[in-house]
């Protein structure tokens, strides 16, 4: 047998263990080149006409590019992804956890900013200000969702779709515009969703017209960065940075400030979720307007008592929720999670980048 020398050894474990590395890893795009890579991205909802994805220059490193999500005018009326997503061939080949596309309006949800208070409270949604009779009038004559909405987001192509019950981790490095045209109306703006899909048939027969809102999402109403957990159709806001005017207290626990999303209960009334969360010493977001911020969430959604999301931003542990996290899956397929990141908010006559250096998702070690 063929000993191996020390250096011939250290190679072999070396190669080993960054083998092993990448393995974990599902998606890396630090955006190097400046075109979109197709096998990782499907841009079906962005306006590729009038807003494609920007890549300019990385002062830091001359071979690599940031990535820019832009939302303006020309959005108004959402994007339908018409015709779906599709993947190459040659990733096709390899696809597997597929799950069938799903092309009803999604659900924004209600606020946790409507006006800014000492204490918080539940609080009633407000009319966009922004959707008059002129805008609606843009609305329909986009030909698209029909709704009062901006969207310019990227979603992950179907074969790195994974079940909702696998744990992923999600990092990112981006930053947001310094100054905001409302940062009072609490305008509903998400820029990083989590979907759960398909969910079970109950909740259609039940709510006529109605679509699942994300069960994780990263929102910027007012310019401020906050994060929200679902445990079904009640909503909790986790961590935020600073908003003017208030006062929040975070405490482990169950999450305090919850409200539900049921249609009946648009009036902002609170709810009991089957959450708990953990905090860290300092639980306070950082904000990403005008400013590099690194967003990581490790994600196990699902309804056996056994779900949990962990946040940190620039490697500080922000908070950790376990319980029930999600909806009611549907008996018949598995639950997959469908990932976005760019701009969807309702309509605000401004024009916003969001700008990302890198992404990366990989398999949770245990």
């Amino acid at each position: 047998m063929r000993r191996l020398t020390p250096v011939a050894m250290f190679l072999s474990i070396f190669v080993a263990v960054t083998s092993s590395a990448s393995a974990a890893e599902l998606l890396y795009d630090d955006f190097s080149s400046p075109v979109l890579d197709q096998n990782q991205w499907c841009s079906c909802q962005i306006d590729n006409k009038n807003t494609p994805v920007t890549f300019s220059a990385n002062p830091a490193d001359k071979k690599d590019h940031i990535a820019g999500i832009t939302v303006n005018e020309s959005s108004l009326g959402g994007k339908r992804c018409e015709p779906a997503c599709r993947a190459p061939k040659e990733m096709l080949s390899a696809q597997h956890n597929l799950v069938t596309d799903f092309s009803r309006p999604e659900f924004l949800g209600t606020n946790f900013f409507a006006k800014a208070k000492p204490i918080w409270a539940p609080t009633a949604g407000q009319p966009d200000p922004y959707c008059s009779e002129a805008a609606w009038d843009r609305v329909k004559a986009a030909h698209q969702e029909n709704e009062c909405i901006q969207r310019e987001e990227l979603r992950l192509q179907k074969p790195l779709f994974r079940r909702s019950d696998v744990p992923l981790v999600y990092s990112f490095r981006f930053r947001m515009p310094k100054e905001v045209l409302n940062d009072r109306d609490s305008i509903r703006w998400i820029t990083a969703q989590w979907k759960q899909e398909p969910i079970n048939s109950r909740y259609e027969q039940e709510f006529e017209g109605w679509s699942p809102s994300p069960f994780l999402a990263q929102r910027y109403d007012d310019g401020i960065l906050h994060v929200t957990v679902q445990d079904d159709m009640c909503r909790c806001l986790i961590a935020s940075a600073p908003a003017k005017g208030s006062n929040l207290v975070w405490k482990n626990g169950t999450p305090h400030y919850c409200q539900s999303i049921r249609p009946e209960d648009s009036g902002g009334k609170a709810c009991a979720p089957d959450l708990k969360v953990q905090y860290g010493r300092n639980p306070v977001l950082s904000t990403p307007a005008g400013e590099w911020v690194e967003m990581r969430y490790r994600v196990q959604a699902g309804r056996d008592g056994n779900a949990f999301i962990e946040i940190h931003q620039d490697g500080r542990f922000i908070a950790r929720i376990t319980g029930k996290i999600g909806y009611d899956p549907d008996p018949l397929s598995p639950p997959m999670t469908k990932f976005k990141i760019g701009q969807y908010r309702d309509y605000i006559p401004s024009s916003d980048t969001l700008e990302l250096d890198w992404i990366k998702i990989e398999t949770a070690r245990k």
